[in-house]
Order: C-alpha cells, then structure tokens, then sequence
C-alpha cells in the first residue's frame, strides 16, 4: 500500500533524515502540482516555531554540519528529477537562512545578556546621625531599618552567588528569601549569614557585637585572614554576644526584636550608662551622670522611643529613683 505524504514526512524529507521508502515516496509526492505549495504551508509553520524556540549551541552545529555536508551536496539518491532537486536546494537554502537568523538572533541575545552582567555595579554608603533612623530597601528586596550613628555600605544590585552588605552600627534586617544566595553581612571581623530571615544586630565600632533573632536562621561566624570558625547558629528567640572573643549565648523574647524597628527597647539588666547610650543615638542627645555610682546601677525596663525624650526620661528616673535635668541638648542625671 501506497504510502501517504503528511507533514512529518515533509520535514523528514527537508531535513535529509528520510528512510528509503519514504524517499520513493516523496520521489513520486514531488510529481503533483501542489507539491510546492504543500510545502510551503510546511515551511510557513516551522518558520512560526523557529522564532519562538530557545535552540542550543549543539543543536545550531548539528545543523549546520547537516545541511553543508548533506544537503548541498549534488550526491542525493532522491535527485533523480531536475526538479526535485531543484526543491532540495532551494529548501536547504531557506534553512541555511533560517540558520543564519537564528546565528544573529542568539549573538545579540548572548551580546544582551554579557553587557547587562558588565553594568556596573555602585556601591551606596548610607551614614546616620544620631537622631536619624531610615529604612532602606536593597535591590532583592530586603528591608533594612538602620538606626542613628550607625553606616551601611551596600550595592545598587546583587551579583555573583551572594548578597553581601557591611555595617557599622545597629540594624534591623527582614531578608528576602533566597536559598541559592546567601545574604551575608559583614561587620568587622564578624560575618552573619541568613538566607531569609528577620533579626537585628548591634556592632558598634570597639563595643561588643550583638545579634539577636525574630524569625529564621542566622549563622555567625568569625573571621581571622583566610581563616573562619563558626561561632553560632541561633534560631527565633536566641541571641549571641561577642565579647572579648567569646561567644556568649543567651534568649530573648522574639516580638521585643520585632518590634525594635518601631521603637519598643528593652533592657534585662543593663546599666544607666547602657541605656543612656542608646538614648543619645535615638534622640541626638548627651547625657552626664555626676555620680559614676549611678551610672552603673543595673535595671531592667522596657521602653518605647517614639515618644519625646522628656516621657522617656521621667519613666527611667523613676525606676532607677534618680533626678535630672534636660537643657537643649543636654541630660544631666544626679
């Protein structure tokens, strides 16, 4: 029985890849009438697919080995017919231009994407007086809520297998998600890794370097040359402190760290002295003890900082039972 020509074989036939029976076939397909326009209804769809396909450097060689070797060649057993040859070459040549197009086509495209990688890449450094808070949003979308005195040197995007920031100072961070890029700040001789969490850190230069965690998990580690040793790895509610190389771990409440962005501070234990120096950052502030004795009295109280400095000071003074005094800028505490 009589083979029938369809599509398949069309394209079998144009590609070089038909069988011996199939090229009788086609042989014989070649004779009708409406064998040029068939084909052409062919080649008019390929030619839709081929512009939208995502094709491989492999598959653009095999092709072109294909029909340099192959199709123009004048050695068809199909070429039997003038004719039939004369379709073989003219298809051979739409492919080449097919190919030829899809060479262009992927060059730009490859040109695109390695001008793109050589955008280059600023480094902004954000630096807060004391007084001043701001949230900056990085390029992956994480949030960072930088608090006064403190400095944040970040890109204008992300390149490589990493996320990568420096600070100096005290932050709150809600990183975005991503697995496959580490978000990894740098903190002097400290390095914290997450790849999608929320917690703050607290590195003053020459003060011992704090983190503590709301949600997630962060890894810490400590840097010495080329040399780094894990020091920690903390979940929601845990805390380190690094204080004359010591890793110090401890627990918190993780809604307290939440709620550090929107002024909620509190202090287990600390000094006056502590918390005054929190308080000049937060309020552009400078605050005296007269008596070092006082300075150092520990309390433990929790406050919120978006209220004026003079609330503030009179629910402190009285828990740790003390006077004082606000001129300008000024605190002096008895």
């Amino acid at each position: 029985m009589e083979q029938q020509v369809n599509k398949q074989i069309i394209l079998k036939y144009l590609k070089g890849e038909c069988s011996p029976s199939e090229l009788q076939t086609m042989n014989l397909f070649m004779q009708r009438e409406d064998a040029e326009q068939l084909i052409d209804q062919v080649w008019a769809e390929e030619w839709a697919d081929f512009q939208e396909q995502q094709i491989s450097d492999q598959e653009i060689a095999n092709w072109k080995n294909r029909f340099t070797e192959e199709r123009l060649q004048d050695n068809s057993v199909s070429a039997k017919r003038t004719g039939i040859k004369f379709f073989a070459l003219r298809y051979a040549a739409v492919w080449i231009t097919m190919l030829l197009s899809l060479g262009v086509w992927f060059g730009v495209s490859t040109l695109k994407k390695q001008e793109s990688n050589k955008v280059a890449v600023t480094m902004f450094e954000r630096v807060n007086a004391n007084g001043q808070r701001v949230q900056i949003r990085l390029s992956d979308s994480s949030i960072v809520y930088l608090a006064g005195g403190s400095k944040l040197r970040y890109p204008s995007r992300f390149t490589g297998n990493t996320r990568e920031i420096s600070l100096e100072g005290e932050a709150f961070f809600e990183v975005a998600k991503n697995r496959k890029k580490p978000f990894i700040i740098h903190t002097g001789d400290v390095r914290t890794l997450v790849v999608g969490t929320s917690f703050r850190i607290n590195a003053f230069k020459d003060k011992p370097f704090l983190v503590e965690v709301a949600t997630g998990k962060v890894r810490i580690s400590h840097q010495q040359g080329n040399r780094e040793s894990q020091l920690a790895t903390l979940i929601p509610g845990q805390s380190m402190l690094w204080k004359n190389n010591h890793a110090i771990l401890g627990e918190i409440n993780a809604d307290d760290v939440s709620e550090w962005k929107n002024g909620r501070l509190v202090f287990n234990g600390a000094t006056l002295k502590e918390i005054a120096s929190v308080f000049e950052r937060w309020y552009n502030v400078d605050i005296s003890f007269k008596q070092q004795v006082k300075a150092e009295q520990h309390i433990t109280i929790m406050l919120t900082a978006n209220v004026p400095l003079s609330d503030i000071m009179e629910v402190l003074a009285t828990t740790g039972k003390f006077q004082y005094k606000i001129k300008g800028r000024q605190v002096i505490i008895n």
